[in-house]
């Protein structure tokens, strides 16, 4: 018997599941993150530091802890996610998808024929999920194409419809990009406006929604409106705040005027 994925372990318990995100190169931030009682840490293949070789023992490492182990592909390549998911990966999140093609085509590449075109090969997977993970792997693995662009959010029915995946993963910084407005910092009301349309989507269609956070206020906003899996910022941006929280807390009135110092994403 597999391991089970601890993402969907609390979604059916009625709870919103909360992800973390890894963008710099460090098996011992993973780890951390993985123990800190997230459900689920994401290796960022797209945007993170870092290349193939840092995924593997970053993988590992979220494995060592209570966390499921994700990944964010570095884009909608088949043989790439077939590697991740090798590499150990429970859940997949895919950058980008735009269309119904391309939701289908990143579909099947998470799961074994007859239901998909993923080449058999599972490397490290039966290590860290179990000996029957080539029978049972597609009942774990989770499909979470991103809806990240006004073209994606025109055709989310259309994605949505696409067989076997378990939700989508709003990326709202990119999806403001695209409609012609800034990134970054409060998020705009016309794309709080265009998430409540997605997530109630998500929903009628039978799936999950997630959603990328600028923090833990935000991630919680989004959780009571019923998303059913958060991300609170990244590594870079949990120490980014936790560290300039911990000046201003020591320092008071003395504390550095960070205003117009870079922000984490």
């Amino acid at each position: 018997m597999l391991r089970t994925n601890r993402v969907d372990d609390a979604i059916r318990s009625g709870r919103t599941a909360v992800n973390a995100w890894v963008t710099m190169e460090s098996t011992y931030i993973a780890e951390i993150l993985s123990y800190a009682g997230f459900d689920s840490v994401t290796i960022d293949a797209q945007h993170g530091m870092f290349g193939r070789d840092a995924i593997m023992a970053m993988l590992q490492a979220v494995s060592a802890g209570q966390a499921s182990p994700f990944v964010r592909s570095p884009s909608q390549d088949p043989r790439e996610i077939g590697w991740l998911l090798d590499a150990g990966a429970y859940g997949v999140i895919v950058p980008d998808v735009a269309t119904p093609e391309q939701a289908a085509t990143v579909a099947a590449a998470c799961f074994y024929p007859p239901r998909g075109t993923r080449s058999l090969g599972p490397t490290r997977g039966t290590l860290y999920a179990g000996p029957s993970y080539f029978q049972e792997a597609d009942e774990v693995i989770q499909v979470w194409p991103q809806i990240e662009s006004k073209e994606g959010y025109d055709n989310m029915d259309a994605i949505m419809s696409t067989p076997g995946l378990y939700g989508v993963f709003v990326g709202p910084n990119d999806l403001a990009l695209s409609v012609g407005l800034t990134a970054g910092g409060t998020m705009p009301q016309q794309i709080v406006d265009m998430v409540h349309t997605i997530l109630a989507r998500s929903h009628e269609h039978g799936l999950k929604m997630a959603i990328y956070c600028a923090d833990a206020e935000e991630a919680r906003y989004w959780a009571e409106e019923g998303a059913d899996m958060v991300n609170p910022s990244s590594d870079s941006g949990l120490l980014l705040t936790a560290g300039r929280a911990q000046v201003a807390h020591i320092l008071g009135d003395r504390a550095p005027d960070l205003t117009g110092m870079p922000r984490a994403y």
